[in-house]
């Protein structure tokens, strides 16, 4: 090693306290996890919150699947943890036990889902879910939603429904 090497090498965490100290963000140590895009599995973890459709993910799991799969996913004394089987098995194979269900070992069922439009649904939120809590560091309990998220999500939902009252007095009108 050289001699610069060693003083940069000695000096750097002295510099990275500093910047901490001041308050300075540091590229590359912020906690903000993505995988983005449209495709089942994409999320966004910012200092512990997520964006709308992760969010709505962790209603889902919270609703549907937590009573055997356990709370955030990390599994229970007779269903596996979800964090680790999303990891291992991808995309097709967590939607395809959800919607057709799986026999783990004799008399050790999960049913399927095939039946619940909430739950089918909304696959691609809760594998987002599970993701954001395995490879995108989100810890356990209700996460919170980004706020500049929130609000483009409150936005558009109300944009949503100024489209449906127009269609709403539109079919009206064209009743008459």
């Amino acid at each position: 090693m050289t001699v610069s090497a060693r003083a940069y090498r000695e000096a750097l965490p002295l510099f990275v306290v500093a910047l901490l100290a001041l308050g300075l963000p540091i590229a590359g140590l912020a906690d903000e996890h993505r995988i983005t895009g449209e495709g089942p599995g994409a999320f966004i973890v910012e200092d512990g919150k997520v964006d709308p459709d992760t969010y709505e993910g962790y209603l889902v799991y919270t609703r549907a699947c937590m009573a055997c799969h356990g709370p955030d996913g990390m599994g229970s004394s007779f269903a596996p943890n979800l964090i680790r089987a999303v990891e291992r098995r991808g995309w097709e194979n967590f939607a395809g036990t959800i919607a057709s269900g799986r026999e783990v070992q004799p008399g050790q069922v999960m049913p399927s889902f095939a039946d619940d439009p909430y739950v089918m649904g909304n696959i691609p939120k809760i594998f987002s879910y599970m993701r954001a809590r395995g490879e995108g560091g989100l810890g356990r309990g209700r996460p919170q939603i980004i706020e500049s998220m929130q609000q483009q999500d409150d936005e558009s939902e109300a944009e949503g429904e100024k489209g449906e009252e127009k269609d709403k007095a539109a079919e009206g009108a064209n009743a008459e």
